[in-house]
């Protein structure tokens, strides 16, 4: 019996258990067992029992598919009018409802947070990623045990529940086999997880989990991360109805992409070849007017104009042009190969005759458009942090690699921009619609009254939710493990599912980076800081200067009038709620740095020395230890298995930043890559073996200071084997999924090796680094 819209409290609180008793009101999970009112003799014969039962689901709960993609831009798709064909979502969008005005954060670690517990970010104490936490209490990077996960509640209510792809909410240094692992997905409600944790991973050699183990590196070249994704979870369900065809299941399906690196498979790039010759100019014109017909915006929205700090396309040379054009023809390729996969579960599920009795939710990004990498575009996602120069010439050389495992690319800020057409700005913009509009679908066969429609009703992703609570008839717990719970933050969309009626009340407010947004019936308020998403501080330093402006989003869809001047009691009130808002929810203070600039004077203090005892460690490289501009002795413990072995003692990050130690043929030899330009790689090779057997290796390393120069020598006992010089150095080893490897380099390389990546043909025993006195 399919269950309808109109779910009460009471139908939650009464639900029907595996031997036809009542379980009860479920404000308190986990659910406790009714008590024993059997009978116990001596004898089993002469007693009764309790029927035994299993904590089940609403009866007709369906299943739920909830899918968030990373940095897609609200036009990106052809599902919102963008020029990217995505025919699984489009398929979707026509048997369900499509919103024009549901919201994120405006980043990615604060958006995930909302999305997942149904409270604001920073009340979850998550306001900024979960990289850079501080003592705060609204960016520790801690999900309270108070605000239970949606995952959580539904698991303790009868279903089961997994997680495939990204989760970005493990707080800085607790990645390692150390944990504690309360914050990974497993922690915080999935039975199963199969992903990836961080801001990013590469596409083609992904640094992947199942649970909280690190699983092992593929040998070849095998299928790109979404396609990996994909099949899991088909394999995942397969088993999950094989085992309990009647228990509803909660997935959870983030894929990173497309978040840097944009990689996709060559034939689906080619598909694009040409197709935005014309520019991103002249992409947002196309894409505003198709938006316009399709009715996915209403009628005289406004094209905001350029803003101060992208280029106009013409500005551009042939030659960037022709990067910047591939750049985007990557970026395309990228979102078909998504949609691609999303459409083979979305099959399988219709196959096994699921699909009917499957709430699917499509967030299609968990920002706007990203433009961290600046006006250009880039070959290498960290270039920017690390002080890349990266000019036209080898920007040009390298346009057949891009989306391939030897880039790890970006499109150029314009691009971004035309992702987000009609808005302002892009991803970190908090207090710009380009950061934190999103388009989102919902399909849900039976329940959607006017199917193929578009909902302008303002949503938020912590209505995401108690939406699906409510779907699954189960109410918001009180207690879970005896915890009081805060109340949620988000409303449920269900209602506008039967009809999308005009806006309800609704307050909302929005912060990232110091950039700020607050969102008042209508009316929004926006303060900026003037900090570009790829400068590090503000114009006017850490205290920049600021100013609030209005917008009446009722009738400015695309945020492209500014009126406070018009309406300046409107002004002052907007600001006054901001304030209050702000202190309830933790928001202050407010920090106008990003990246490693707003993480200086947070950071736990590093040990002067780090030890690794055994070849197979893996730590992640961006955390501990942090060898930016600092010197090191390097020493290690090498047994071999053979006087002319190979492999790897030390490696550090991949090409595109990152250092190795290692063995070829037992000569001792140190790869440092700055970048995967030739002119940024050296090698320092010696000429003779290590002695036979077992021997200690030491690698010591000056630093000149931060992106300056460096000394190396390598040696073993009171011979030197070789010494070199590095002329610049880098920042943070890329990509942000990387590791530091002890007797392999797992991920992307460093460099090639003679085995696979770079096994070592022997043993390390122990490695020692040492930043103590003198370095």
């Amino acid at each position: 019996m399919k269950r309808t819209l109109a779910h009460t409290a009471a139908a939650a609180a009464l639900v029907i258990g595996a031997q036809g008793h009542a379980q009860t009101a479920r404000t308190a999970l986990p659910v406790s067992p009714p008590p024993f009112d059997g009978v116990i003799k001596d004898n089993v014969l002469d007693s009764r029992p309790t029927p035994l039962q299993a904590v089940r689901a609403p009866q007709g709960a369906p299943n739920i598919f909830l899918f968030m993609s990373d940095d897609v831009g609200f036009a990106m798709s052809t599902s919102f009018g963008g020029p990217v064909p995505t025919p699984n979502m489009d398929r979707l969008a026509a048997s369900g409802q499509r919103y024009n005005r549901f919201h994120t954060t405006g980043i990615c670690s604060p958006t995930r947070a909302a999305l997942l517990t149904g409270r604001n970010h920073h009340n979850v104490g998550t306001g900024y990623l979960a990289d850079l936490p501080t003592g705060f209490p609204g960016y520790t990077a801690h999900i309270p045990s108070s605000a239970a996960t949606v995952a959580q509640t539904l698991r303790l209510n009868g279903y089961n529940t997994a997680m495939f792809g990204k989760h970005h909410n493990i707080p800085n240094g607790e990645e390692s086999a150390a944990g504690p692992f309360d914050q990974w997905p497993t922690g915080l409600g999935f039975e199963y997880f199969y992903g990836f944790v961080g801001g990013d991973t590469d596409q083609w050699n992904p640094r992947l989990y199942r649970g909280t183990s690190r699983l092992p590196d593929q040998t070849e070249l095998a299928a790109l991360l979404d396609r990996r994704l994909a099949e899991d979870a088909i394999g995942w369900i397969h088993n999950q109805k094989a085992a309990a065809p009647d228990k509803p299941f909660f997935i959870y399906f983030a894929p990173g992409s497309m978040h840097a690196p944009h990689q996709a498979p060559r034939e689906y790039i080619d598909r694009f070849k040409g197709k935005f010759d014309q520019g991103w100019d002249a992409v947002r014109e196309e894409t505003h007017q198709r938006q316009l017909a399709q009715g996915i915006i209403p009628p005289g929205t406004q094209l905001t104009t350029r803003p101060d700090g992208i280029p106009a396309w013409d500005s551009l040379t042939s030659q960037q042009k022709a990067f910047a054009v591939r750049t985007m023809e990557v970026a395309a390729g990228m979102l078909a190969y998504q949609d691609e996969q999303l459409g083979r579960i979305m099959d399988e599920l219709a196959r096994m005759g699921e699909l009917d009795n499957t709430l699917v939710a499509i967030i299609q990004g968990d920002n706007g458009a990203a433009t961290e990498v600046g006006p250009r575009g880039t070959l290498n996602e960290l270039g920017n942090i690390n002080g890349l120069e990266e000019d036209d010439a080898w920007l040009a050389a390298n346009i057949d690699k891009l989306g391939g495992p030897d880039t790890y690319p970006t499109y150029p800020a314009g691009w971004a921009l035309a992702m987000n057409t009609p808005l302002r700005w892009t991803k970190q913009y908090a207090s710009m619609l380009g950061a934190i509009r999103n388009g989102m679908i919902v399909s849900w066969k039976g329940h959607v009254a006017r199917p193929d429609t578009v909902c302008a009703r303002f949503g938020h992703v912590v209505d995401i939710a108690p939406t699906l609570l409510e779907a699954a008839g189960i109410t918001a717990p009180d207690t879970v493990y005896g915890v009081k719970q805060k109340p949620f933050d988000g409303e449920s969309l269900v209602s506008s599912l039967k009809s999308c009626e005009p806006d309800k009340p609704r307050t909302q407010y929005f912060e990232i980076g110091g950039k700020v947004g607050l969102y008042h019936d209508g009316w929004f308020a926006s303060f900026d800081d003037g900090r570009k998403p790829w400068e590090a501080v503000p114009p006017g330093g850490v205290r920049p200067q600021t100013q609030w402006t209005l917008y009446n989003l009722s009738n400015d869809f695309s945020q492209a009038n500014e009126v406070s001047a018009a309406h300046p009691e409107r002004m002052k009130q907007m600001i006054a709620l901001w304030q209050d808002v702000a202190r309830k929810n933790n928001v202050l203070p407010l920090d106008h740095r990003f990246g490693p600039a707003r993480g200086a004077g947070h950071m736990v203090p590093g040990r002067s020395r780090y030890e690794y005892w055994g070849k197979d460690v893996s730590v992640l490289a961006i955390r501990e230890p942090n060898f930016a501009g600092r010197s090191f002795t390097l020493e290690a413990d090498v047994r071999l298995d053979k006087p002319d072995g190979s492999g790897v003692v030390v490696a550090l990050g991949s090409h595109f930043a990152g250092w190795s130690l290692f063995l070829d043929k037992g000569r001792p030899m140190f790869a440092y890559a700055r970048s995967t330009n030739p002119d940024d790689i050296v090698k320092i090779a010696a000429k003779r073996r290590l002695p036979a057997g077992s021997g200690k290796l030491r690698m010591t390393f000056t630093s000149k200071g931060i992106r300056k120069g460096a000394h190396v020598e390598i040696a073993s006992g009171d011979q030197i084997f070789a010494t070199g010089e590095i002329a610049k150095t880098f920042i943070l080893p890329a990509g942000l999924g990387e590791t530091l490897d002890i007797g392999r380099d797992t991920g992307v390389t460093v460099t090639r090796y003679r085995t696979a990546h770079g096994a070592i043909e022997g043993d390390v025993p122990h490695v020692a680094i040492d930043f103590g006195k003198g370095h």
